[in-house]
């Protein structure tokens, strides 16, 4: 892709997902224009260094990456961080649909980029809280881009060659969904002691119940005029039964805490309130306060 068209690009990606970019190396240069440390000079890998301090040269300003851009060929990166942006990155095609199956839950039609080998699909930040770059519980062969964190944008070029391509250039950022948001929060649920003998037999797996348990809040009914509203009701039976299953060692008690204040502010559950429901559900099993 040549500076005329990555220009439009850059701009595109700022309005359309409100994205701050930077410029980043091209595979077409003859060097790498990437800014190395010292003592660290490139790995030979193109396409994706930096060409300065990312974090500090992120803009949402049209002029501003014009200007930038106008000094010759250069690839985008998206400061996932500033633009309020989660981004998964799957290193074979559809590595989150089929992490998503394997829990039973399907991905939100989002904003998705391919690229030289999977797929980069786009969510927004959940609010109030915003994820790093750890993976948390998900398998290997799927990294997240969040806070402190960047991908290559579309429009740029990969060193085999591949463009990275929206897969539908009309499709609208959705906010992550909470089975995802639960499963990074988990960042040790997959070591986490097995059960106590006897302890919550026939559970299966641990994220998959909890996912579930959050999944009960999200889509308990909003209040209404005709109908007096389970959302904290749901909220608290669902903390209790999560407690219970922490106590039992299925899996971290902040990590079910986290999991159900992500769910209950997807359902519209203010997030004071939230917390009051559920360290009161967690003096009801016993725990104390939280």
């Amino acid at each position: 892709m040549t500076r005329p068209d990555i220009e439009p690009c850059a701009v595109w990606l700022q309005r359309r997902l409100g994205a701050y970019v930077f410029a980043v190396d091209h595979p077409g240069l003859p060097y790498c224009a990437g800014a190395h440390r010292p003592g660290q000079p490139c790995d030979g890998q193109r396409g994706k260094h930096p060409c300065g301090r990312w974090s500090r040269d992120s803009t949402d300003d049209p002029d501003l990456i014009r200007a930038v851009l106008a000094r010759g060929l250069r690839n985008l990166g998206i400061d996932c961080g500033r633009s309020g942006l989660l981004v998964v990155d799957g290193d074979r095609p559809r590595a989150l649909a089929q992490y998503a199956e394997s829990i039973g839950e399907t991905i939100p039609e989002t904003f998705a980029v391919a690229t030289a080998k999977g797929e980069h699909t786009y969510f927004g930040q959940p609010e109030g809280a915003p994820l790093g770059n750890g993976t948390g519980a998900l398998p290997a062969g799927i990294d997240i881009r969040g806070r402190g964190g960047f991908v290559v944008a579309p429009g740029s070029v990969h060193e085999t060659g591949t463009v990275y391509t929206p897969v539908d250039p009309g499709a609208a950022v959705a906010p992550a969904p909470a089975w995802l948001v639960t499963a990074l929060r988990a960042a040790t649920l997959a070591g986490s002691p097995a059960p106590r003998p006897h302890a919550f037999a026939g559970a299966g797996h641990p994220l998959k119940v909890l996912t579930g348990l959050s999944r009960t809040v999200i889509e308990a009914r909003p209040p209404g005029p005709d109908t007096p509203g389970e959302r904290n009701k749901t909220l608290y039976w669902a903390a209790c039964r999560a407690w219970e299953h922490a106590d039992r060692g299925l899996f971290p008690a902040d990590a079910a805490r986290a999991a159900l204040l992500d769910a209950a502010r997807l359902a519209g559950v203010a997030d004071g309130a939230a917390a009051a429901t559920i360290d009161s559900a967690r003096r009801m099993t016993g725990g104390g306060a939280s």
